[in-house]
């Protein structure tokens, strides 16, 4: 398995090696309270930004479920399962007999499939197929639900139409109005609020990913990350920042343009640099988005028109890079060129 694929593992599974629940006070307390009532719901859809702390948020939940069957959950601690709890352990490393975690899995090239594939969910339905192990509670979470394909959201929407007795499921979404309509309609929602920057340095406290890296950096990323954990951690430890920050003052007229994205190119093309690669279209993303409100506002609507279009053709290009492996440089060079472009036409 690549390095960027272990670096995504490890990223997904970090909720479920971490007893910490920081901020989202309220939506725990939503979950809580509804899931300790006489006829709790088995579906809940948890929605927010990347790396506002969803996934958290269903683990600490999941393992108040598996870890209290019979208690009040509302009345939990607000500590949640505590790290030497057993359930706790069996959880994070995937051995509790209740627990299903529905992701992306390594397909026979042993790397990272695209979506959540068919046959996990598949995996899915013999999970429940079975009698719960310790007789009470079962929990799934699906991390990320924007991930499945068609055929895996087909294969959720099943399960959540009948589920089985005492069986909950957490659906993490960034997205979620991306999902089925059937899926959203079978689930309450629950939507996190990014957090304070002071909540995100306390979220990130003991991440071992952050060992080395030094104060004014990790606060840098702190204010760049929307308040969302897992943002200011992939700012911290990627070089993606460093690299848009090259081509925002290249585009300004500090540099020369082409070296620039040359570089961003060369740097962001190697399979291990997945990871910086996501970031670095994200920030892109972002430029994009600001640069059209600014043009909108300035009353320029032809120039925000093309900034959309440019937005859109970004999207749809990266839609057909995962499908069929393109090459990442290409995409990168060519999308820069395209900004350099608009820029200019603006200036003119």
């Amino acid at each position: 398995m690549s390095a960027a694929d272990e670096k995504r593992e490890e990223r997904i599974l970090l909720p479920g090696r971490r007893a910490r629940l920081v901020g989202h006070r309220q939506a725990r307390a939503q979950l809580l309270r509804a899931l300790a009532g006489e006829r709790p719901h088995h579906g809940w859809l948890i929605s927010g930004a990347p790396g506002v702390g969803k996934a958290t948020l269903a683990w600490h939940v999941a393992r108040l479920l598996l870890a209290h069957p019979g208690a009040a959950l509302a009345e939990a601690p607000e500590e949640g399962v505590p790290e030497h709890h057993p359930v706790f352990q069996q959880m994070a490393v995937g051995a509790h007999p209740d627990f299903f975690l529905l992701r992306r899995t390594r397909g026979a090239n042993k790397r990272l499939r695209a979506r959540i594939a068919v046959e996990d969910a598949r995996a899915l339905g013999h999970f429940l197929s079975l009698t719960p192990a310790g007789g009470g509670r079962r929990v799934v979470i699906v991390d990320a639900a924007d991930e499945m394909n068609r055929e895996t959201a087909n294969a959720i929407l099943k399960q959540l139409e009948e589920p089985p007795p005492n069986t909950f499921f957490f659906l993490v979404s960034h997205a979620p109005g991306r999902l089925l309509p059937t899926i959203r309609s079978r689930c309450l929602h629950v939507a996190l609020s990014p957090l304070p920057a002071e909540d995100v340095g306390r979220a990130l406290e003991g991440v071992d990913a952050l060992e080395g890296v030094d104060a004014a950096r990790l606060e840098a990323a702190i204010a760049m990350s929307g308040g969302a954990p897992g943002r200011a951690l992939d700012l911290a430890i990627s070089k993606a920042p460093e690299l848009w920050q090259e081509v925002e003052r290249a585009l300004a007229g500090q540099g020369a343009p082409e070296t620039v994205i040359v570089r961003a190119g060369q740097a962001l093309a190697p399979a291990e640099a997945q990871a910086d690669f996501s970031l670095f279209n994200e920030l892109m993303a972002q430029w994009l988005h600001q640069r059209m409100r600014e043009a909108a506002q300035a009353g320029d609507a032809a120039g925000a028109a093309r900034l959309a279009e440019a937005l859109a053709e970004m999207r749809e290009r990266l839609s057909a890079l995962e499908a069929v492996n393109l090459d990442r440089r290409q995409f990168i060079e060519s999308m820069l060129y395209q900004l350099a472009a608009l820029v200019r036409k603006r200036a003119a």
